[in-house]
């Protein structure tokens, strides 16, 4: 099976937090051609973003934000363009309450036939009664 990964999970590429390692193993797979993965291009101001987070807070500096920032579009992570994503993002955060931002994910899961992988502990039970692809990092298996 192949994945759609959220900006939770690509975090854990850059910076250590909880289940990283786990992170860090879906990407070697990934690498190593084991299956094959993909974002929505939202991913990239998400990612910008958690990195801002952590600089703003003190927690990571300024310069190594941006390098992190470039590591992160080093990696090539196939991005799909969300303009036929919206109408069913909106339609599963409606359902499911949660924003379309995270509505963009799930609805390029399912627009592929993929699984989808967050670190989003909000995201995943707001979405995994529903829809079965989707599951948390900590429990993922390929």
């Amino acid at each position: 099976m192949s994945f759609v990964v959220d900006a939770s999970v690509a975090a854990k590429w850059l910076v250590p937090e909880n289940d990283s390692d786990k992170a860090e193993d879906l990407l070697k797979q990934w690498q190593r051609r084991s299956f094959d993965l993909s974002a929505p291009q939202l991913i990239l101001a998400e990612v910008a973003n958690v990195l801002w987070k952590r600089s703003a807070r003190g927690l990571l500096a300024t310069n190594k934000a941006a390098t992190l920032y470039s590591d992160f579009t080093r990696l090539e992570l196939p991005l799909e363009p969300i303009g036929n994503l919206v109408v069913l993002a909106l339609e599963l955060a409606l359902q499911h309450r949660t924003s379309v931002y995270d509505g963009l994910y799930l609805a390029l899961a399912l627009d592929l036939g993929w699984g989808f992988v967050t670190a989003d502990e909000k995201l995943y039970r707001a979405f995994a009664a529903s829809f079965p692809q989707v599951s948390r990092l900590r429990n993922w298996k390929p």
